[in-house]
């Protein structure tokens, strides 16, 4: 008899003692809180734990999520490397090492007799870590160098992965999969609430309803499920404090995003036969509003949630004169990476979710855009 998804992965961490969760290297805020409740409910079982995501940086207003300081932008200490040396025949008096420029040099001084070459052997010790477990990513291509500079380690050792997008390529051992699901953080809680009663707490239920609030537009998305509803309701219920979620992730915005954000809502442009909308922003505005990179793909959430009525929307941001990125935001329907494959796309952790980059400027492009979610529009 198959065992069900959640049964193998308890039974993996179980038999372990350690794991790893990678978040992709431009994690989501559902990423960042399904990961650091996934690290509190495996350190509960008894097993060692670390996040990881390369280059991380944790945004400012996500510093109340519980755990937030563990979240690791490396692997470190993932395998040792073993001399052994034979002292069947010789004991050890005395061991002492010393780094010489690019040396490190290892002095045994024998009891008797001496040591030789053929008495000393060297190997590569266990993997730090027993279990994989990755998060919100397509394909582990989506974790960057932490997959690109430990890809043997990734080979070697099983790989769980967790998501909720129709991208996912399915590349773990075991993939708990769920198209269905709002976020990655309503995947965790349905895969926790089997680890026994005492294993769900305010601080886990306080990271997933971060998750899925986020993910959802604040349960404003059309992604919304009854199932979804009633988990959030059962966090609330088991101490997740909404309030300071909402306060820090909502309520806590700079004067400069605020000021973006309503020259987008200015310029708001849409085809209503088509439930679609669109802005853009200029060189002009972000220069003009003082706002920060990672203040622009905010934007196109509050163009979701100001325009319920729209499907489709997407927003143009202006790089340079000849340059624009693109953020484009489908219904779960269409694959907007399939539609847009022709261009470079980044930061593709949904296939209705994407980002591109393209050599244009805003009213060449406008067009194109407008044009291809037009025909694959119902």
């Amino acid at each position: 008899m198959i065992k069900a998804k959640e049964e193998q992965i308890l039974e993996l961490i179980k038999q372990n003692s350690s794991v790893l969760i990678c978040l992709p290297e431009h994690p989501t805020t559902d990423a960042i809180a399904s990961g650091l409740a996934l690290l509190a409910g495996i350190e509960k079982l008894g097993k060692r734990g670390k996040v990881v995501s390369h280059g991380f940086k944790l945004p400012q207003n996500h510093t109340f999520l519980p755990k937030s300081e563990e979240i690791f932008t490396d692997i470190t200490t993932l395998r040792k490397f073993i001399i052994s040396v034979d002292v069947s025949n010789t004991a050890v008096e005395e061991l002492s090492y010393a780094i010489e420029h690019t040396h490190l040099n290892i002095y045994l001084t024998p009891k008797d007799g001496h040591f030789s070459a053929k008495d000393v052997t060297t190997s590569d010790g266990n993997y730090g870590y027993d279990v994989i477990i990755v998060l919100d990513s397509p394909d582990l291509q989506s974790l960057g160098a932490l997959h690109e500079r430990n890809a043997e380690f990734f080979y070697h050792t099983p790989i769980i992965n967790i998501d909720h997008s129709t991208a996912n390529d399915h590349f773990g051992q075991v993939n708990m999969v769920t198209v269905t699901a709002t976020s990655t953080s309503e995947i965790v809680f349905e895969l926790m609430k089997e680890w026994g009663e005492n294993i769900l707490d305010e601080y886990i239920a306080t990271n997933l309803l971060s998750g899925m609030i986020t993910k959802t537009k604040s349960f404003q998305s059309g992604s919304v499920t009854p199932r979804s509803l009633a988990i959030a309701s059962h966090l609330i219920s088991q101490g997740a404090r909404r309030e300071e979620i909402v306060k820090n992730l909502y309520q806590s915005k700079k004067i400069s995003t605020l000021k973006l954000w309503g020259r987008a809502l200015s310029k708001l442009e849409s085809d209503p036969a088509h439930n679609i909308v669109w802005s853009i922003l200029s060189q002009e505005d972000i220069a003009a509003t003082k706002a920060e990179s990672s203040e622009l793909h905010n934007v196109i959430d509050e163009l979701i949630i100001n325009t319920p009525e729209a499907k489709h929307v997407f927003l143009i941001i202006e790089k340079s004169a000849q340059e624009v990125e693109v953020v484009v935001s489908t219904a779960p329907y269409m694959n907007a990476a399939e539609i847009f494959s022709d261009y470079a796309i980044e930061n593709h952790t949904s296939d209705h979710f994407i980002t591109l980059q393209i050599n244009s400027t805003p009213s060449e492009i406008t067009p194109i855009i407008l044009q291809r979610l037009q025909k694959y529009s119902k």
